[in-house]
């Protein structure tokens, strides 16, 4: 038996988890509820790469592509590609995406 993705509520706890790491992107509770989220749903996305019917919305799919920037932030210095910078630009704009 298979379970329908509610992904109105899949949102509304992206939505939720990005509001929280912007708030407060060093707080380790959050890093490591995003590594949870990715662990439960993160598989999810890959479902458009096979699915003709591409069901997972794509602000969703970029959303949970995005939870390991959340948890890689901290761990990269200036000189890479995701600089706590980068990676606070990219978290508000899938939020600002997950909002519309």
């Amino acid at each position: 038996m298979s379970e329908a993705v509610d992904f109105n509520n899949m949102r509304k706890e992206l939505i939720w988890l990005y509001e929280e790491f912007l708030r407060n992107p060093a707080d380790k509770s959050i890093q490591k509820r995003a590594i949870d989220y990715d662990r439960n749903f993160g598989g999810l996305s890959s479902y458009n790469s096979y699915l003709k019917s591409q069901p997972v919305p794509p602000d969703i799919e970029i959303a949970l592509n995005g939870l390991s920037a959340i948890y890689q932030f901290g761990t990269w210095g200036k000189e890479h590609d995701l600089s706590n910078d980068k990676i606070i630009y990219k978290a508000r704009k899938i939020l600002e995406d997950l909002k519309k």
